[in-house]
């Protein structure tokens, strides 16, 4: 019998000493696995599909085709979309990347966004992806920024740049808590971007859309510094 590949060995080690489990429903996963689900709850990811608003993708019933926040005025994010529902495992698959050190996960969620991405050909034609920044302090603690990790899943795939050149200077409270209008009061000037978006069409990268806040003051501090076009392409879509 052959010796095993050293790579299988290492591989094996790893899963030894710190045994990966499913983000999700933590159950064990295999030494060779690379995905951060089981393949249960890989298919238990639920697509984000219409019928949902045509600007923030809120799922709707019937065939209203905008939701009402989003009626009858315009947005400095024109488009916003999901590629799943944040329900079940899609809500162990954020939190694994985001509170518990995963990085591997959310490369992974990238290119499940890039396999989704085709569902939506009203976000082509943007030059480039510009992921939703971290509070600096947030940053130190996290390690890393979540929404640059899945842009960098995603961006091959897409054949596009990731231009980082959004920054956040003011520190905002945590929103999950907040309603609608206290959300957009405490981000208010809470994201600032470089000159680099002077005339270009741009889509934003985030892990989770709840009520569209961030994503919007974010494409408010882009169209500040000149961009023309500015949409979103986030991981799941909270449903409100």
């Amino acid at each position: 019998m052959g010796s095993l590949p050293w790579r299988d060995v290492a591989a094996f080690l790893r899963h030894c000493l710190l045994p990966q489990t499913c983000a999700h429903c933590r159950e064990d996963l295999s030494p060779a696995a690379t995905s951060p689900l089981c393949p249960r709850c890989r298919l238990g990811l639920a697509p984000a599909e219409p019928p949902f608003c045509l600007r923030c993708a809120e799922p709707l019933p019937g065939a209203r085709r905008l939701c009402r926040a989003c009626s009858g005025r315009p947005f400095a994010c024109r488009l916003m979309r999901a590629a799943f529902l944040y329900r079940g495992p899609a809500t162990g698959l954020v939190y694994a990347f985001k509170y518990r050190g995963r990085r591997t996960a959310a490369k992974v969620a990238g290119l499940w966004m890039a396999a989704a991405f085709p569902r939506f050909p009203e976000l082509s034609g943007y030059e480039a992806l510009v992921p939703v920044p971290l509070h600096p302090r947030r940053l130190r603690e996290r390690g890393y920024n979540q929404a640059l990790l899945l842009a960098e899943g995603l961006a091959p795939a897409l054949a596009l740049p990731i231009w980082d050149i959004l920054s956040r200077p003011k520190s905002t409270r945590p929103q999950w808590d907040l309603d609608k209008e206290s959300r957009r009061r405490n981000l208010a000037g809470a994201f600032a971007a470089g000159p680099q978006a002077r005339g270009k069409s741009l889509l934003l990268v985030d892990d989770v859309c709840t009520t569209g806040a961030s994503l919007e003051e974010c494409g408010r501090a882009l169209h500040r510094a000149g961009a023309a076009r500015v949409a979103a392409f986030v991981l799941a879509r909270q449903t409100l």
